[in-house]
């Protein structure tokens, strides 16, 4: 068992098992815990490219990047 927190400060004691994808016969289903996984995968690959082809995309437009923040002494 573990406690679960909530937003307002109460908790209460949870089984472990709770809110476990299993199949019908009552075993965990791994692969569905992989699918979850392959699409978390996929969503970061495909937002980290998209960032980069961003920033790329500014820098062959020729506009300004944010400027770098120093200062002579």
């Amino acid at each position: 068992m573990f406690r679960q927190s909530y937003l307002d400060g109460s908790s209460s004691r949870v089984l472990a098992t709770e809110g476990v994808l299993r199949h019908p016969d009552g075993s965990i289903n791994f692969d569905a815990y992989r699918e979850r996984a392959r699409r978390a995968r996929t969503a970061a690959i495909k937002s980290s490219i998209t960032a980069a082809l961003s920033v790329i995309g500014t820098v062959f437009a020729g506009k300004q990047g944010p400027a770098a923040k120093h200062h002579a002494t």
